[in-house]
This record gives structure tokens, sequence and C-alpha cells, in this order.
């Protein structure tokens, strides 16, 4: 039992084919980036309203990756009407989008546990004296 595969051969694949895959990444991780930056906005206002400055950093960060990923963008759509598309930068503003990604993740993620604490929770059981 199986499965069957077809393979496309690569001759007839389209030479623009891996140049319109890196735009549509790109378009994704702005679009993560920007939900993201939406995101924490939004905690900013409801359950980190009192989680100390720093929950500022992550919406700078994911807007930092937004504007890099579009930069990207327009940058690939440039050099390819040049005709002079880098595979390398690609990786390099991938890479560098994605790192952005991860470092605003991780700043929320600080500003939440940083938030918890700072929080003064109610004694339902009356145990705190």
């Amino acid at each position: 039992m199986g499965v069957s595969v077809s393979v496309e051969p690569i001759e007839g694949t389209s030479a623009d084919l891996p140049y319109e895959l890196q735009s549509k990444l790109y378009d994704q991780l702005a679009a993560i980036s920007i939900g993201g930056a939406g995101l924490t906005v939004t905690l900013i206002g409801s359950v980190l309203a009192q989680a100390p400055g720093v929950k500022w950093l992550a919406v700078v960060e994911f807007g930092l990756a937004a504007f890099a990923a579009i930069v990207a963008n327009v940058s690939l759509i440039q050099k390819l009407f040049e005709r002079k598309a880098s595979p390398r930068s690609n990786k390099w503003m991938t890479a560098l989008c994605v790192l952005l990604i991860g470092m605003a993740v991780g700043s929320l993620s600080m500003s939440v546990y940083l938030g918890g604490k700072t929080a003064r929770h109610p004694d339902p059981a009356g145990l705190r004296k």
C-alpha cells in the first residue's frame, strides 16, 4: 500500500517560480508581523495594562519585521525588473524577518510573565493577612 507520487520534471518548471514563492513568503511574514503587532496592542489595552514599559518592545519588533518584509519584497521585485535578482540577499532578509518575529514573540512572552508578576490578584480564600 505505497503512496504514488508523481514528480514534475525540473525542466518543465518556470524559472520565475522561486522568486514568486519568495515574494509570497515576504507577504506572509509581513502579515504575521502586522497580526502580532495588533495582538500585542490589544493585550496592552487589556491584560498587559499593568505590565512594565518593556511591553512596547514587542510592538516595535513586530513593526520592524513587517517593514523589513515589505522592503525585501519591493527590493526583490525591483531586482527582478532589472534582471539582477540575488538569492543570497533574499536569504538574509528572510532570516532578518524571522529573527525579528522571534524577538517580538520573546518580548511579548516576557511582558506577559512580568505582567503576571506585577498584577495583584484577589485572595478568594482569605489566606493573605
